[in-house]
């Protein structure tokens, strides 16, 4: 009775755990904003991703993204509600089919990496392309014009050029919905007057959006590992209370030991070590030789 209660005990303790282990699949994104950032601070294109999950989110939830495979990691990051700060401390992994899955707890995040382009001359063109697993109720994609760029044409057009308080000009596409499955396509097309990078020459501090600045290693595993911790945490509970029952059962055992070892005594049967006559427990003396009993 007092080992099914323990169990019992383990049981509830470890349940808690168990539902912390499983991360729910994202299937929507409530808003997705995707920045594209060509000649910023490096000679190729950053992508910037800023994503928001449904309010009824259960956490951790899992994220899977599109990754394009010649894209160089900078950053996967949870949006902390605190202080609407970037932190890398999530689990991410890769996936050589094209694909990024990281675990969040917070209902914001953010994704970035660099693309490479095309050159030729002063020109330079490059194509995106979205398509993912998940749906997304609010989609919407900016690029922003190099500061050194005289001229940027997008297919499809974006109808929607404008200046950001930072000085920078942004082609902007019109929110939509993106169903999951369907793919959105971009092509770029600019010129570059000199080698300057944007960031060079006006560093945007009015853009609205954090600038990159965290750093990610485009491997798995990096952050802390919540579901490995929980697994952890919940084997040495296992442990502990195996160890604690096994000691319980032993100091139980030798407490009950000389008890029995007593009962044993009053009822085995004595014979006389004399004449081998066989005696009664009270008796002190043979009954057939009268010789005093041990």
């Amino acid at each position: 009775m007092k080992r099914n209660s323990f169990l019992l005990l383990i049981f509830f303790i470890l349940m808690p755990l168990a539902t912390g282990l499983a991360q729910s699949p994202v299937t929507v994104l409530d808003s997705l904003v995707i920045d594209i950032w060509p000649d910023y601070d490096k000679a190729s294109v950053l992508v910037l991703l800023t994503g928001t999950l449904p309010g009824d989110t259960r956490f951790p939830a899992s994220v899977t993204l599109p990754l394009p495979e010649t894209a160089q990691l900078n950053a996967v990051a949870r949006i902390d509600i605190s202080d609407a700060t970037m932190k890398d401390d999530i689990f991410f992994s890769t996936n050589p089919s094209g694909t990024l899955t990281f675990i969040t707890p917070d209902l914001r995040f953010r994704v970035e990496y660099y693309l490479p382009y095309k050159v030729n001359n002063n020109q330079r063109s490059f194509d995106y392309i979205w398509l993912a697993d998940v749906a997304v109720n609010q989609f919407q994609l900016k690029v922003q014009q190099p500061i050194a760029s005289g001229s940027l044409k997008t297919e499809p057009a974006t109808g929607n050029i404008s200046k950001g308080g930072d000085g920078f000009d942004y082609h902007i596409f019109s929110p939509r919905t993106v169903p999951s499955g369907q793919p959105f396509s971009l092509h770029v097309d600019y010129n570059m007057t000199t080698s300057q990078l944007s960031v060079e020459r006006l560093p945007p501090s009015n853009t609205g959006i954090q600038a990159p600045g965290l750093s990610a290693t485009p491997t798995a595993g990096t952050g802390i590992n919540w579901p490995m911790v929980a697994i952890v945490t919940g084997g040495l509970i296992i442990v502990v209370a195996l160890v604690l029952q096994i000691v319980s059962r032993r100091s139980s055992s030798s407490i009950r030991e000389p008890f029995y070892a007593e009962l044993e005594k009053r009822s085995s049967v004595k014979f006389c070590h004399n004449c081998g006559v066989l005696v009664k427990e009270p008796d002190k003396y043979c009954s057939e030789c009268g010789t005093a009993l041990q």
